[in-house]
């Protein structure tokens, strides 16, 4: 009972199947470990085609707040992505990400494990569908890694089906002001989740998508019988609305609406002496 209890504890699938690989191992731990493993390959493979319409998110933020990684799953049931389980793998794989040079989820799968390199993610993967009996994904994940001064901040909103990474930037050293931009920073990703904006601020924006703006104000605008030059005023209008809309430095500050984000994070680059910018930021959100 005690080599059961030990392999559900590294395993953590149930304790009548770790019974059953330890009988089918005559006892041998790493045989069975190994025989769990396999099964849990077979269910992963089984279960494979399942939709998978649900899913968590969940972030790791380095101690020294320079490394930050959101990550997604992907899974059957939103009881299967609140399960401890399911929190626990996303944050092992979140936390390997932080240190991992991978880029694509293909990559990520095939690396030794961080916290156990004895098993691949792959590997750690198939041992909780083994254990949920559910088609279960890493859709996707963010790294952002600060190069200079700033930090990386991460929000999950309640319900863990939006999740926000934000890196912010500043022109010089300001880790006596830290927790000034730690409050900063979370402020901005609970705008991100809140607006969704597609930009940070209009440079950032296609072009073209621009110009069909500009061709929609002025199309409903063209049998208004106003002058050329107020038409052209009219739309520049409608233009610097869809910003505030779009782009995240022009939108509102949710939490004072006579302030933007950028005059937002001027205030506090000014209280903190440094200039603050947003150099980055990624939004995930299930089914969307």
């Amino acid at each position: 009972m005690e080599l059961v209890k030990k392999l559900r504890d590294q395993t953590q699938v149930g304790m009548m199947d770790c019974k059953k690989a330890l009988e089918e191992a005559n006892g041998d731990y790493d045989k069975a470990v190994e025989l769990l493993r396999k099964k849990g390959a077979a269910v992963a493979a089984k279960r494979a085609e399942n939709v998978t319409n649900n899913g968590r998110i969940e972030a790791f933020i380095t101690p020294d707040s320079k490394t930050g990684v959101l990550i997604e799953s992907a899974c059957e049931t939103d009881f299967s992505a609140n399960t401890q389980g399911m929190q626990d793998f996303l944050h092992d794989v979140a936390a390997h990400i932080a240190t991992s040079p991978a880029q694509n989820v293909e990559t990520l799968l095939t690396q030794p494990l961080a916290s156990n390199p004895k098993i691949n993610v792959k590997q750690r993967l198939d041992e909780l569908v083994a254990k949920i009996c559910e088609n279960i994904k890493i859709a996707q994940f963010a790294r952002f890694s600060v190069a200079g001064h700033g930090l990386v901040h991460a929000y999950i909103h309640p319900g863990s089906t939006i999740g926000i990474l934000v890196e912010l930037d500043t022109d010089k050293d300001a880790s006596s002001h830290l927790e000034a931009l730690k409050t900063a920073a979370k402020d901005v990703c609970m705008q991100i989740a809140v607006t969704n904006p597609v930009a940070i601020d209009p440079s950032g924006l296609d072009p073209a998508l621009i110009e069909k703006e500009r061709a929609f104000a002025r199309e409903q605008l063209q049998n208004s019988g106003k002058p050329a030059q107020v038409i052209e005023k009219i739309i520049e209008g409608k233009v610097g609305k869809f910003y505030q809309d779009a782009c995240l430095l022009n939108q509102p500050f949710i939490k004072n609406d006579k302030l933007t984000v950028k005059q937002y994070l001027d205030e506090v680059g000014k209280q903190s002496g440094v200039t603050v910018t947003v150099k980055q930021f990624k939004r995930f959100a299930i089914g969307r």
